[in-house]
């Protein structure tokens, strides 16, 4: 039987009804954590423990899987055979139906031998996998879409053949050997995907603290660790609060949970590669405004060089001789210009 905690209890008289309904004596520690707020930003860890004749833990469930912000709702609980008692700790933030939530956690039958306690953990963590995989899911598609709308402003790749190309290869463009639009192009709208990019940056450790430590417990669950599980009921009776059929679920959520571990991984690795694609882009782009300076100067330098040459006053120039040695130096000038012009095009400098 589940019984949800009633926040207004002073925490004195909370301390007995707990006790009461779990039969069990509860620590004064557990009992703080059932009644304490979310108000202050604590760091998110979730966590299981095996205290004299109870488990008690602590669970962060997204508050809002459409918001890349590591904000969490929490669920505190304290669970026997039969008994739990458990306290939902709403982030401002949230936007989960808990009244649709806490239905799924009583979600079992109260009739069978399987222990009440045991399936409410099972459910719970069921949940917050569930949801902290949707979360990540969503943040990974959305990078996914902005940086696939953002490597196809050019019209090189389109949209769908960029939805068919792995997206490590869409950031393993080489920028040397993109034009200087598209490098300029690229360049801005990457650098415009720097500040949510940083949100989510802020906000890993957080996600993957939860998705680590939530992996750690099920593993643990999952292969019946006895610093996890209650081998006797309150009545003394040999009943494990995990039972086989409770663990084979349990592993089922672990490997969901390893998915999750993956996919926030993606996800670091996502945002890498756009840094480092825009490092490059930003470096390459400073080496052609570099090329391009030396290469102004170097179509200008030749013309000067040759009005410089027939601008001095020697009598012995031959080419002042000439009939057509007007004509010559204009082509002369004309000509270097040109061909420089070309080279350096070709070298991609201008």
């Amino acid at each position: 039987m589940i019984s949800w905690i009633n926040h207004e209890y002073p925490e004195e008289e909370m301390h007995d009804w707990v006790a009461e309904k779990l039969g069990v004596k509860v620590h004064p520690a557990a009992v703080s954590h059932l009644k304490s707020s979310i108000g202050d930003k604590t760091i998110a860890f979730p966590r299981l423990e095996k205290h004299e004749g109870y488990l008690f833990g602590i669970v962060y469930l997204p508050s809002n899987v459409t918001n890349p912000a590591a904000d969490f709702d929490v669920v505190v609980f304290v669970a026997t055979h039969d008994q739990v008692v458990a306290a939902i700790l709403k982030h401002e933030t949230s936007e989960l139906n808990w009244e649709e939530i806490q239905a799924t956690l009583g979600d079992y039958d109260k009739n069978d031998d399987t222990p009440d306690g045991g399936q409410f953990i099972l459910n719970l963590f069921r949940e917050t996998v569930e949801k902290n995989r949707k979360d990540a899911e969503n943040i990974r598609d959305d990078i996914e879409k902005q940086i696939s709308e953002e490597t196809s402003t050019d019209g090189v790749l389109s949209l769908e053949e960029l939805g068919r190309m792995p997206i490590a290869q869409q950031l393993s463009t080489n920028p040397a050997d993109l034009s200087k639009k598209r490098r300029q192009g690229m360049l801005k709208r990457f650098n415009k995907l720097a500040a949510p990019l940083a949100q989510v940056t802020g906000d890993m450790p957080q996600m993957m603290r939860v998705a680590v430590e939530t992996e750690r417990i099920l593993f643990k669950l999952s292969t019946d660790d006895e610093a996890l599980d209650l081998k006797k009921d309150q009545d003394g009776k040999e009943r494990e609060l995990f039972s086989k059929d409770l663990e084979i679920y349990m592993a089922d959520s672990w490997e969901k949970c390893r998915i999750l571990v993956a996919t926030l991984e993606e996800i670091k690795s996502h945002i890498k590669a756009v840094d480092n694609l825009t490092s490059h882009l930003s470096d390459e782009e400073n080496v052609a405004a570099g090329r391009f300076t030396g290469a102004i100067a170097s179509i200008m330098l030749l013309p000067t060089f040759i009005v410089g040459l027939y601008g001095q006053n020697f009598a012995s120039m031959p080419e002042t001789d000439w009939q057509h040695g007007y004509l010559f130096s204009w082509g002369a000038i004309i000509f270097l210009t040109f061909a420089q012009i070309a080279y350096f095009k070709h070298k991609k400098w201008i």
